[in-house]
């Protein structure tokens, strides 16, 4: 019976220590974006790299995530604020292949005017390691990370602002506090 609880402890501490890993070696500040390409509700493909050279935001939400509905008021007036200085953001609903009428109830309640994207599979949510809804990241034109969220942002914050508009004049972030939603 010892030798049971033996396996089942080292197990366990084998599945904590790949979790951590898995965690720890997502992409962050300095790695380069993975590319990707999406549909829209429309059926247009929308690819990561066809903005290559403009600033991005890659925004991880779903429908069934308050959080994540919440935020697109923000989400929103920062879209107005950056677009005609190039910002794109990426909408990607991580609402499953089933999840089409989900996002199309949300967009007739809800006024949005960024590009969702349908990550049906949850294939760029794996290769961005995202754990979480909603989770965003701040992206170069040069496609490196600048910037990762876990959970709400409030995109009217004088914090991402200043990330934004200093990564858009080169001047670079270093606020030492990334994974922190302001």
């Amino acid at each position: 019976m010892k030798r049971f609880w033996i396996i089942i402890l080292i197990a366990g501490f084998a599945f904590v220590a790949l979790s951590a890993f898995q965690y720890i070696s997502r992409p962050g500040r300095g790695d380069m974006a993975p590319v990707f390409s999406l549909p829209t509700l429309k059926g247009d493909s929308v690819a990561f790299t066809d903005f290559a050279g403009q600033p991005r935001i890659v925004h991880f939400w779903a429908t069934w995530c308050g959080y994540c509905r919440a935020e697109f008021p923000s989400l929103n007036r920062l879209n107005d604020l950056y677009r005609d200085s190039g910002l794109m953001i990426f909408a990607i609903s991580e609402d499953g292949e089933d999840g089409d009428d989900a996002v199309r109830y949300f967009l007739r309640e809800t006024a949005v005017d960024i590009p969702i994207l349908l990550d049906r599979t949850g294939k760029v949510a794996d290769d961005y390691k995202s754990y979480g809804m909603p989770e965003s990241l701040i992206v170069a034109p040069n496609g490196e990370i600048v910037e990762r969220f876990t959970g709400a942002v409030n995109w009217d914050s004088d914090k991402v602002k200043m990330i934004i508009e200093n990564m858009m004049t080169g001047k670079g972030v270093d606020d030492g506090e990334d994974n922190k939603s302001p």
